[in-house]
């Protein structure tokens, strides 16, 4: 291909990528660091050829692969991010295509390793019609997930190295709450690091309603912002409290804290700590269980002696406030892939979110060492 016809094809994919995010010439030119929007203009015309490295950060700040710039294949359309709440923004399209491009990256790598998880054994084709079935499907998959008494303490290993599920933890300053999707990459979840951690937790398991029902919601338009009350979202609600707050677990737990028919805001607080949920969630629960009465609960919450309490308690739970970085099993899989030459060390860079100048100091973090050999093997015979 001639040179003015490659500055032609980047020209234009410049441009698409740019519309798509919906972000104006002067924003986007403040995002890829240009002193001023008519240099991107006339990138964006074909008038400026872009050097190697200008196109390496526009891939970086646009979250997409080179490849997208330099092919002269049709674009193939992006998988639908089904978002709990959806802010119509530059922000959420950013954010969107920052997860499409995490969870293609993450499938390709579990290709090339051989190291994939079969594909989602949940199931994306459960009904659920009221407030019993999202409960009754929320205990059929603690069961089948084989989820531990305290399940929000592990759900997010789970989901991730049983049952493949692609997790991203990421900024969302202005793009809305957690988010879901599904397409030949498998199933994907995306929540707010900005988040509390109980709260993180429970979009895990309130996303995971919508991955499990995802066939039934394919009608719904995943580009509408989502009504809060909406029947599909108040039943997640249900499926991730019945799920993260299992009866079996919850009800003696509560026995045990009674003393003469009273539970202190003290331990309705440690209660909700150790289930890693909120304590809303946690005294809604009891209230669906029929261990405590709704005018009881409503009453709690509105007290400001509860709200100290909860206050004071959970500022060290923001410490295990899961990071932004990239997974152990997602680093693993990339580093066997690097090691093994399937992935060069610029694509490699690229899928961590880092510069190559980084690899050593990031894989030093996650215990691996590039210039390890890792020779050695154990037989069964």
């Amino acid at each position: 291909m001639a040179r003015q016809d490659i500055t032609a094809l980047v020209a234009a994919r410049m441009q698409q990528a740019r519309e798509e995010l919906g972000l104006k010439l002067r924003d986007a030119a403040r995002l890829l660091g240009f002193s001023n929007y008519q240099v991107l203009s006339s990138i964006e015309k074909g008038q400026r050829a872009v050097k190697t490295a200008e196109l390496v950060a526009f891939a970086r700040a646009y979250h997409r692969d080179l490849s997208f710039f330099l092919s002269t294949a049709r674009p193939i359309p992006a998988p639908a991010v089904r978002w709990r709440s959806r802010a119509e923004s530059s922000a959420t399209k950013l954010a969107e295509q920052r997860f499409r491009q995490f969870l293609s990256g993450y499938a390709l790598l579990e290709k090339l390793s051989g190291h994939g998880v079969s594909a989602f054994s949940l199931g994306t084709d459960h009904k659920v019609s009221g407030w019993e079935g999202a409960v009754a499907l929320g205990l059929e998959t603690h069961r089948r997930m084989e989820l531990c008494n305290r399940p929000a303490l592990e759900l997010r290993t789970v989901l991730e190295e049983k049952f493949g599920v692609k997790l991203l933890v990421a900024m969302l300053p202005g793009a809305g709450s957690a988010a879901s999707a599904m397409d030949d990459f498998g199933a994907g979840i995306l929540v707010n690091a900005m988040d509390a951690p109980w709260r993180i937790s429970f979009d895990l398991a309130h996303e995971l309603y919508h991955l499990l029902t995802w066939d039934q919601d394919a009608g719904e338009d995943p580009a509408q912002p989502k009504s809060a009350k909406s029947p599909s979202e108040q039943y997640a609600d249900k499926f991730a409290s019945a799920l993260l707050l299992p009866e079996s677990s919850v009800g003696p737990e509560f026995r045990s804290r009674l003393k003469d028919g009273r539970i202190s805001y003290l331990d309705c607080v440690e209660m909700a700590r150790a289930f890693g949920v909120s304590t809303a969630a946690l005294l809604w629960r009891l209230v669906a269980l029929g261990s405590l009465k709704p005018e009881v609960v409503t009453k709690a919450l509105a007290d400001e002696n509860l709200k100290q309490v909860d206050r004071a308690a959970r500022k060290a739970d923001w410490a295990g406030r899961p990071g932004t970085g990239p997974s152990r099993r997602y680093v693993s899989v990339a580093f066997e892939c690097l090691k093994k030459g399937l992935v060069s060390r610029g694509r490699f860079a690229e899928l961590m979110g880092i510069r190559r100048a980084e690899i050593a100091g990031f894989l030093a973090e996650f215990g691996y060492d590039e210039s390890e050999d890792y020779v050695g093997a154990i037989s069964t015979a």
